[in-house]
């Protein structure tokens, strides 16, 4: 299962500059995850934003929904070093769900996690 990073799906809905790698990555057959907290930050940004939140929780249906836990909490308290600790939570997540890879279009995640669990960096 590949986890996607939240800034995968806003690049897509938000028609952002990344949209076209994103959707290629998005429009493959593997099984992918995108935890709550992704669904609480494109929540977020539709209604920010006006948008219609039908389509877009049709949009999110397609992925499974994985729990942030305590344990990815204590995790990410040992992990982050001061420096974003939402990205610590997902990672803790996709490593507890057995995902074989993380994407994502954040070169610094990539960089401090890669050693920890396989990133794809979309560009």
């Amino acid at each position: 299962m590949i986890f996607v990073d939240a800034n995968v799906l806003l690049e897509v809905i938000l028609k952002r500059t990344d949209q076209k790698a994103c959707e290629r990555l998005l429009s493959d057959n593997n099984d992918k995850a995108i935890s709550i907290l992704t669904v609480d930050l494109v929540m977020y940004f539709v209604e920010k934003d006006k948008l219609s939140w039908q389509p877009i929780k049709t949009f999110l249906d397609s992925f499974h929904w994985l729990p942030i836990l305590d344990t990815d909490v204590t995790w990410a308290f040992s992990n982050f070093n001061g420096d974003d600790f939402e990205d610590a939570l997902q990672i803790s997540c996709a490593i507890r769900e057995n995902c074989k890879v993380f994407a994502t279009l954040d070169e610094l995640l990539a960089a401090k996690y890669g050693q920890i669990l396989p990133v794809k960096l979309l560009r």
